[in-house]
């Protein structure tokens, strides 16, 4: 098991999720939840959360990517498997219904869709917190995948940062995300609002927090990339 730390300072954190310096962490529904204070979660994003995976999501990778949301997540899951898991903005977690892991954490700022993931996948730890600041100890995963979520942070370098931070020497990442690529790219982040980036962009962060890019796809408007972390 993991000990989580307090994403703050990074200290450890006792059994009531409390750390040294007083920072306080609650469970509720079955998740360890990170977040103090309101935060705003995406409206459409949670409206849509009980249709998700078995409907919003994979009628739009047909017309976003002509290829199907599931086998996206499997080339994802079937490059990143390892003991340790964690998969950033896990939503309903269907990433782990083709995930090999010992160690299984799936994070989201969203109840609505970490329900959702403890219902249908509770083998799976549930974690509320940022992607930007993630309640874990440094290399301690294998295997990190963040499809289709980096490209909504205002700062998707920091999110970055931490996956490195949390990953293994060796250890494995996989990222989906909405990249320019033209007419419909443009009309999504507009929808979205949301501050496109080019592929090329995303290369160059993962590259300077010291990840190596074994593989790029462009699947329609999406950017697939799979990258490993250099031995210590």
């Amino acid at each position: 098991m993991i000990h989580l730390v307090c994403p703050i300072d990074r200290l450890p954190l006792d059994d009531n999720l409390r750390c040294g310096k007083g920072h306080s962490y609650s469970r509720r529904d079955g998740t360890i939840d990170f977040i103090i204070g309101d935060v705003k979660d995406n409206d459409l994003l949670d409206k849509v959360a009980p249709l998700y995976e078995d409907i919003w999501a994979p009628l739009g990778f047909v017309i976003t990517a002509r290829t199907t949301y599931s086998s996206v997540l499997k080339e994802a899951a079937l490059f990143t498997s390892g003991d340790q898991f964690l998969d950033v903005g896990t939503g309903p977690g269907k990433i782990f219904d083709y995930v090999r892991c010992n160690e299984c954490y799936g994070l989201d700022i969203s109840f609505k869709f970490l329900r959702i993931l403890r219902r249908k996948r509770p083998s799976v730890v549930g974690v509320r917190a940022d992607a930007r600041s993630l309640p874990f100890p440094d290399e301690v995963f294998s295997g990190v995948s963040s499809m289709f979520v980096l490209h909504m942070l205002d700062d998707p370098g920091k999110a970055i940062s931490e996956i490195s931070r949390v990953m293994k020497g060796d250890g494995k990442c996989a990222l989906g995300l909405l990249t320019k690529s033209g007419f419909l790219s443009n009309l999504l982040s507009r929808w979205w609002k949301i501050d496109l980036k080019t592929e090329v962009f995303y290369t160059g962060l993962l590259e300077r927090e010291g990840l190596e890019i074994v593989k790029t796809k462009r699947l329609g408007i999406w950017s697939i990339i799979m990258c490993r972390k250099a031995k210590a």
